[in-house]
């Protein structure tokens, strides 16, 4: 049993979790939702070898995952390491110019099915919000990943998607939010009602707990992120 127990990797995932359900969707057999759906729970150990444990770690948006038993390789050349670690990726542009049904065959083998959380940026679904006493602060994460799709690489279309453009708005009298995207950059806009959940705009209206008088924002091209903070109407 000690031996068998040696063969299996844990994990952890901690207070940062916001419930988007990717690890739950990518690998169900490690972690589940708890009961009233407000963060996901490891389960359950994984034979050491069935998974890369960086897939696993860098599977969560807010870095909520760690790897408790087992032993963990060095970070994949190219990746983000650990939070609070230095990012190390190199940004040297590389023209890959293999024919691109190879492309597309070597994406599919190699990234698998896209995660649940990234198709919820496309749909302006991926957002945070935390109160204070005179605020709400509200985090909408932006698709930063073109979809794979064969005519992603036959256009020779990019890997990283270009910035959204986006419209903010206070509505129904201060008690929401309209937060509204659209996909502007015309080359990969045609990729847009083709590949799967990719449209080219999406509208949210998200209702507030309390009535607001106005906010502002600011956005961070860098990690796609835009942070809206909304003083409430006291």
């Amino acid at each position: 049993m000690a031996e068998a127990a040696a063969q299996m990797e844990e994990y952890a995932v901690s207070d940062a979790c916001i419930a988007c359900d990717a690890c739950c969707n990518d690998f169900p057999d490690i972690f589940v939702m708890n009961a009233d759906h407000t963060r996901a729970i490891a389960k359950s150990p994984s034979p050491v070898g069935k998974f890369d444990p960086w897939d696993i770690i860098y599977d969560c948006p807010v870095d909520a995952i760690s790897l408790i038993k087992g032993v963990l390789p060095p970070p994949p050349e190219g990746k983000k390491k650990k939070s609070g670690e230095e990012e190390v990726v190199d940004t040297t542009p590389v023209e890959d110019t293999r024919p691109w049904e190879v492309r597309w065959e070597e994406a599919k083998r190699l990234r698998g099915e896209e995660s649940y959380w990234e198709r919820m940026k496309r749909y302006g679904m991926a957002t945070t919000i935390e109160e204070t006493g005179k605020q709400f602060l509200l985090r909408l994460a932006l698709p930063d990943r073109v979809p794979d799709h064969p005519l992603k690489f036959k256009w020779n279309l990019p890997d990283k998607m270009p910035d959204y453009k986006f419209d903010i708005q206070l509505a129904r009298d201060g008690k929401a939010l309209m937060l509204k995207g659209w996909m502007d950059d015309q080359r990969v806009k045609k990729l847009c009602g083709v590949a799967n959940s990719f449209p080219d705009r999406f509208l949210r209206e998200m209702l507030l707990p309390a009535k607001a008088k106005e906010f502002k924002f600011n956005y961070n091209p860098q990690d796609k992120v835009l942070d809206v903070v909304i003083d409430k109407a006291l």
